[in-house]
């Protein structure tokens, strides 16, 4: 399983064609948030199982899922790849692993998306720099693919993000009911963890109200509990939400 390595100990170019990669936050050994990407990756790919070696030089072992016992406390170096090589997990020291893999491994592995772990990971390394300063380094090497809005008027009205926007329009001016208001946000959204896109600043604290308030909302109104959110709740709340992203940022 090891030839997935290069002489450097890096993934070799041949099995990196076609897939993505990204670091990730890790800690000095296999921790939980690590443990859940591996198994939610192998999950997306249908592997029951994944292949395991301690690169210090132990011989490779094949892993049933989840993890646990002795393999639930693996230490760098080592590596974890999907028996039918769709994904991999490096974690070659303290601080960082790095996952790659195909988009159904990846989806399952980083379900935030690339471009969004490439982001969080680096702030991860400006806040470790003293501790693990090769993490700044690395971080460096995955820049996000695209850049984050932060005003609706620089998001693209063809992406996944400036669908959410119109989405809101449409619910906003009575174009559209609020069920298929929600059952198409999520969607939407879907769509755009997909895809990398991101928001940050008054665009993203908007798209987290709304993420809160469809929370609350049942779609299904025979489902709905007490305390729940009717349409017209789901309607007052947006409205007030897009009224303080508006005076936020000054459109």
């Amino acid at each position: 399983m090891t030839d997935i390595l290069g002489e450097d100990g890096w993934f070799a170019s041949w099995w990196l064609r076609g897939k993505e990669v990204t670091p990730v936050p890790a800690g000095a050994e296999l921790d939980s948030a690590l443990r859940q990407r591996i198994e939610a990756g192998c999950r997306a790919v249908e592997a029951d199982r994944i292949f395991f070696a301690d690169l210090s030089g132990s011989a490779a072992s094949d892993v049933r899922l989840p993890l646990g016992g002795c393999h639930a406390v693996a230490r760098p170096p080592a590596l974890w790849m999907t028996p039918g090589r769709e994904g991999a997990v490096l974690f070659r020291a303290a601080g960082s692993a790095v996952v790659a893999g195909d988009g159904r491994f990846l989806a399952g592995a980083v379900p935030e998306g690339v471009d969004a772990a490439r982001a969080s990971f680096g702030r991860h390394a400006r806040a470790l720099a003293d501790r693990h300063p090769g993490l700044r380094e690395l971080a460096a090497s995955y820049p996000p693919a695209r850049p984050a809005w932060q005003r609706a008027e620089d998001v693209d009205p063809a992406s996944s993000t400036g669908q959410q926007l119109a989405l809101l329009e449409h619910l906003r001016n009575g174009a559209l009911g609020a069920p298929e208001f929600a059952k198409a946000w999520w969607q939407a959204r879907r769509e755009a963890q997909r895809g990398g896109e991101r928001v940050r600043g008054s665009l993203a604290e908007l798209f987290g109200r709304v993420f809160m308030l469809l929370e609350d909302y049942p779609i299904d109104p025979a489902l709905a509990e007490p305390g729940d959110l009717s349409d017209a709740g789901l309607r007052a709340g947006i409205e007030e939400a897009w009224e303080e992203f508006r005076r936020g940022s000054g459109t």
